[in-house]
């Protein structure tokens, strides 16, 4: 009888003790009320939607960010969010391997779009259909695989080679601007205040503003150097004497057009204001103005003779590119680096987001470990 009443008390403590920890967990809103938390969710949450894989681990492992235990982590924990290493962060080597590979696949829409450098050759085939006639041409229609692709084009396949790298660097600074905003929800629990000024702004620091401006600076101006108009004639000409039976007087028609259609040219980091457009303080909220600015005018394809600047859309982008948070001597690093980024290429196609080595189960191996434990305790 003893031993039956000894059997039935362990396993009321057993049960009770589970009870508790499960109602710990479900009622633990320090990580679910973290204030990064809440503004860089949805940026996981939208891009890791295109990734079936990647969604999955993102629905599991924000609901377990949100119910988790802060705890001191480790810098090797913490991996590319080592900056909160020795902070009672919420997240886990899980949640930050997510970060990474979210961060990579922030750009690959951006580089599987036309640049306005691609544009360039679909503005080419538009007018070469609109001034030329079928009897110069070649027998089978113009199409911009055909032409961006062919190697016979010397002058044309240099420059695309070297405006490719000027657009793999742009896409990398994105990319790790990207990761510096995630990492921020690694905030301890009991920095996160300090991090944000009164105005829920991020506090971040001038060194990683300085690093993004200067890489988005530098890209974005490699890439423009492409579409002057010197270089832009070079480049058609090539084309006409490819493309163009006999020297066609049409061919000039092309030229004056498409050198007339970039000549207003706002493949730059400017907002036409006197700021850039790549601030680096938009952190949380739409910078698709920045993120887009290689692509130029969304219109460009569509219109001829239109002039490479803004429209109403990308106007209401930049206008929308809300400054979110603010330079601060104490203010965390928002540019971080990552090996991942080295996938990267011109068009997008060798990103691969790699989601094997990202664990779901474990916070629940965790619980299901402690009851295990306490079961042979008591047993």
């Amino acid at each position: 009888m003893k031993y039956n009443t000894n059997s039935k008390t362990k396993l009321f403590i057993l049960f009770a003790v589970s009870a508790i920890s499960i109602t710990v967990a479900a009622n633990n809103d320090t990580c679910s009320s973290h204030l990064a938390f809440a503004k860089a969710r949805s940026i996981l949450t939208y891009v890791l939607n295109s990734d079936s894989q990647g969604k999955q681990k993102n629905d599991v492992l924000q609901k377990q960010f949100q119910n988790a235990n802060p705890t001191n982590k480790t810098k090797e924990e913490l991996g590319v969010c080592f900056q909160y290493a020795n902070q009672n962060t919420c997240c886990d080597q899980n949640i930050v391997k997510l970060i990474d590979q979210a961060a990579l696949l922030k750009v690959k829409p951006l580089q599987q779009s036309k640049s306005a450098f691609q544009k360039l050759i679909s503005v080419y085939i538009a007018q070469v259909n609109k001034n030329c006639t079928s009897n110069v041409l070649p027998s089978s229609p113009l199409n911009f695989d055909d032409i961006f692709k062919n190697s016979t084009l010397k002058i044309l396949q240099s420059n695309r080679t070297a405006q490719a790298n000027c657009k793999i660097n742009f896409a990398k600074a994105i990319s790790s601007f990207t990761r510096g905003a995630l990492c921020s929800i690694c905030a301890g629990v009991e920095k996160v205040n300090d991090y944000f000024n009164d105005q829920g702004q991020l506090k971040i620091s001038q060194s990683s503003v300085n690093i993004f401006q200067q890489q988005t600076d530098q890209a974005i101006s490699c890439f423009s150097s492409f579409l002057t108009a010197s270089n832009i004639e070079i480049i058609v000409k090539e084309l006409n004497a490819a493309y163009i039976k006999n020297n066609n007087i049409c061919g000039q028609n092309v030229l004056t057009n498409i050198k007339a259609i970039f000549a207003n040219s706002k493949v730059l980091n400017n907002d036409g204001k006197g700021g850039k457009i790549c601030k680096g303080t938009t952190v949380f909220g739409d910078n698709s103005a920045c993120e887009k600015v290689l692509q130029g005018d969304s219109n460009l394809e569509y219109n001829n003779l239109r002039f490479l600047r803004f429209d109403d859309q990308d106007m209401n982008r930049l206008l929308q590119s809300v400054e979110d948070s603010v330079v601060d001597p104490n203010g965390v690093n928002i540019y971080i680096t990552s090996n991942n980024d080295n996938q990267i290429d011109e068009n997008g196609n060798g990103i691969m987001a790699n989601f094997d080595g990202i664990n779901t189960n474990f916070g629940l191996n965790k619980t299901i470990g402690a009851l295990f434990g306490l079961i042979y305790f008591l047993f």
